[in-house]
């Protein structure tokens, strides 16, 4: 009786322990390792030598708090005046693509990360008297940046970057190739789950 309580006590065991074990997986054990976030963002960079502000938004998947990857978008504030002779010309710009991103022991309330966005989007001018578009480049971005981020609440966090910008596409007679490149500086308010 002794030996058969025994071994029923060992089964027992060996059952529960096989049940709260979870496989070992590339990204994470736990369904609840797997969040995610929307953000606000706001991107400031230099346009044909002019200080721009670039506004959007975005939202990505978030991997055990720490790789991120989503999408966003952003769109010039205003449009890039130009003129070329006597002639006025305005652009606007977008682009928006895929967001990733590593964060660096993000349970510190103070933490670093890298991310980067890889985009396609648009250039179009037109002319200012007419309205009439004279020109449209399509483009690639790439923009790598390096981060600091504040945890501000359980379901906000706020993020400054700096990195550097490249437009591949840049071909019209209004605007040089190197006009869209330059150094950032973003702000991101992020508003999610974050675990």
């Amino acid at each position: 009786m002794k030996r058969t309580f025994t071994i029923l006590l060992l089964v027992m065991s060996i059952i529960t322990m096989a049940q709260s074990e979870r496989p070992k997986t590339l990204i994470g054990s736990d369904p609840e390792d797997i969040s995610g976030f929307g953000a606000v963002l706001f991107s400031f960079m230099p346009i044909d030598g002019d200080l721009s502000t670039l506004t959007g938004g975005g939202g990505a998947i978030l991997f055990d708090n720490t790789f991120f990857i989503g999408g966003y978008g952003l769109g010039l504030t205003g449009n890039k005046n130009v003129t070329v002779g006597s002639t006025e010309y305005t652009s606007s710009f977008g682009h928006g693509g895929f967001w990733l991103g590593y964060n660096i022991n993000p349970d510190n309330l103070l933490h670093f990360g890298v991310e980067t966005k890889l985009g396609w989007g648009g250039i179009t001018t037109k002319s200012l008297a007419t309205n009439e578009q004279v020109n449209k480049d399509d483009v690639f971005i790439f923009n790598p940046q390096f981060m600091g981020e504040a945890n501000i609440a359980y379901w906000f966090k706020v993020n400054a970057a700096i990195g550097f910008q490249k437009t591949i596409g840049v071909d019209n007679p209004y605007f040089d190739s190197g006009d869209y490149d330059g150094p950032t500086f973003g702000i991101s308010l992020l508003f999610g789950w974050f675990n």
